[in-house]
């Protein structure tokens, strides 16, 4: 990504002093391309460092900011998704960990302790373990919901604490960490990373799945750029990658690129990315109640019977292979891009720790 994306004829994004360096370089100044309200807990503009091309909200979320807004963002999505469509989630989610284990498997790695930072629902990692079954999850959130129900679902592991944070204690490491839907949520993304490579054995895989950042954040520029003032911001993205800066941080991590591209280029021909239409453009701020979001529908994690979730023939075949093309015809991608074009909606990686 480069400053060329946020400029027009009429008018050139400011160039600001952040209140807090750029979280993987350092850098103090920024190109200011938005400003957006978090619920009504904290508001904040969105910098795009000019040296590695990372777009930070600055200042950054507090802890407290997150985990309230986090717990407030699950209601508010589950209260416009029902309850059937959620169910089919969870098997979608199960049958993308199935196909994303297959794929271990045909590279010749079996994963005997797997950690997963932010695991929802937790069928992922699920669906990970149905083709390496001996293997043992651990998962780590900072909502006591989400673990509670990963524990009583799944049987997994839990520890309370943040991707920088994960209060892993001793000397434990592990095969393969899962980070989906992660990275753009870290408070910390440098110290996120080196985490990771201090949490993996040598030779371990790291897979993520995040958000291409200029698509991501064209919403909150367009509304910048139109309307001045703020933007909404619900769910908390604070880091918008850039595919190329984001392979430089994992390089440097002694993290090197197995499998790394862009997937669903559908937000392309919506005119993420290049197009002004007001049906992209972020809405205005109106500053919505976190607080009153959790008062009003504070209610524990639906929980479904997961053996009527998983009731299905491919599931219940002892064929391996027959679930696997199963599965892979459900998840395969047609289309995928270089990240270091930054077209696409979300970046896939999977990357080996290799120590140099």
């Amino acid at each position: 990504m480069s400053h060329k994306f946020f400029l027009n004829k009429t008018q050139t994004p400011p160039i600001v002093s952040r209140v807090e360096p750029c979280r993987i370089c350092g850098n103090q100044a920024g190109t200011k391309i938005g400003e957006v309200d978090y619920w009504d807990l904290q508001c904040a503009n969105l910098v795009l460092c000019d040296r590695c091309n990372l777009i930070q909200m600055d200042p950054m979320l507090t802890n407290e900011s997150i985990e309230t807004g986090c717990f407030a963002y699950y209601l508010y999505d589950c209260r416009g998704t029902i309850p059937e469509e959620q169910a089919r989630n969870l098997l979608r989610n199960y049958r993308r960990g199935i196909v994303f284990g297959g794929s271990l498997k045909k590279l010749g790695f079996q994963p005997a302790s797997i950690l997963e930072f932010g695991p929802g629902s937790g069928y992922f990692s699920a669906g990970v373990r149905h083709i390496f079954p001996d293997s043992k999850v651990t998962v780590v959130d900072i909502v006591d919901e989400v673990l509670e129900h990963n524990k009583a679902v799944h049987g997994f592991i839990t520890q309370k604490g943040t991707p920088e944070n994960p209060g892993i204690t001793g000397n434990k490491k592990f095969d393969l960490i899962i980070a989906r839907d992660i990275l753009e949520h870290v408070s910390d993304i440098g110290k996120t990373i080196e985490s990771v490579k201090n949490l993996l054995n040598p030779g371990g895989y790291f897979h993520f799945l995040t958000p291409n950042g200029y698509e991501d954040s064209w919403g909150h520029w367009l509304h910048f750029k139109k309307y001045g003032g703020r933007s909404e911001l619900l769910i908390n993205h604070v880091n918008y990658f850039d595919g190329q800066g984001l392979l430089d941080l994992l390089r440097k991590k002694d993290l090197f690129p197995v499998k790394y591209f862009t997937l669903h280029i559908k937000t392309i021909l919506r005119g993420k990315g290049w197009s002004e239409k007001e049906s992209i453009t972020q809405k205005s701020s109106v500053r919505f109640s976190a607080l009153k979001m959790l008062e009003e529908n504070h209610s524990p994690i639906v929980s479904f019977d997961k053996n009527k979730i998983l009731d299905h023939w491919y599931l219940r075949t002892s064929h391996i292979w027959l679930t696997l093309a199963w599965c892979r015809y459900k998840h395969h991608w047609l289309i995928k891009l270089p990240p270091s074009w930054n077209r696409g909606h979300e970046f896939y990686g999977l990357f080996r720790y290799i120590p140099v």
